[in-house]
């Protein structure tokens, strides 16, 4: 269908894998939902299907949701110190409660690292991350809690992540993921 891409997992595959994930979410916070923070852009159709999954294997479950948006890479597309662009609702209670970070994957960590210490400062009784995918990163230092699938070292396209050389955007929203199988620089991935 895309030239220069191989598909790695259809959405009927993302649904299953989000499925499974839903369930494990479940069976470990059984009583109540955790709060789950959004790290926006990429992993919004992640947390949209996510939290579809969790109330349809479970009804009463009830997922409260937040978003941040943090900014990792500068101008020069390189690695820099993440910043905070957009934050959590001012009501947003993040005291005392079990806190999900949602990413759409994890390659560095930087990200994510920098999100859930910003949330156990601000009091979160225990901090996981989730993410549909994981890269084969040998030097990153912190791994996720949750993951759907694992994809080795690969740059991704679709179901949450970009390829900026295309357009603004570009293809982040096919409902499946792709291998880019021509190299991109880091910024692409977000």
């Amino acid at each position: 269908m895309l030239k220069n891409y191989t598909k790695l997992a259809s959405a009927e595959e993302i649904d299953q894998m989000i499925g499974g994930l839903a369930r494990k979410i479940i069976a470990d916070y059984p009583e109540t939902s955790p709060l789950f923070v959004v790290l926006l852009r990429g992993a919004a159709p992640f947390a949209s299907k996510l939290a579809f999954a969790l109330t349809r294997i479970e009804p009463n479950y009830h997922p409260d949701l937040d978003y941040m948006l943090v900014s990792t890479y500068g101008k020069d597309h390189h690695a820099k110190e993440p910043v905070i662009v957009a934050d959590l609702a001012p009501d947003t209670q993040v005291a005392g409660r079990t806190v999900i970070v949602l990413d759409d994957v994890i390659d560095l960590g930087v990200t994510s690292d920098f999100v859930k210490e910003i949330l156990v400062e601000r009091g979160a009784q225990e901090v996981k991350l989730a993410v549909f995918a994981s890269k084969a990163v040998p030097s990153r230092q912190s791994q996720a809690d949750y993951c759907c699938m694992a994809v080795g070292d690969k740059w991704l396209v679709g179901f949450g992540l970009d390829d900026a050389t295309v357009a603004h955007e570009g293809y982040r929203w096919l409902d499946e993921l792709y291998e880019i199988k021509k190299k991109i620089s880091l910024e692409n991935q977000s």
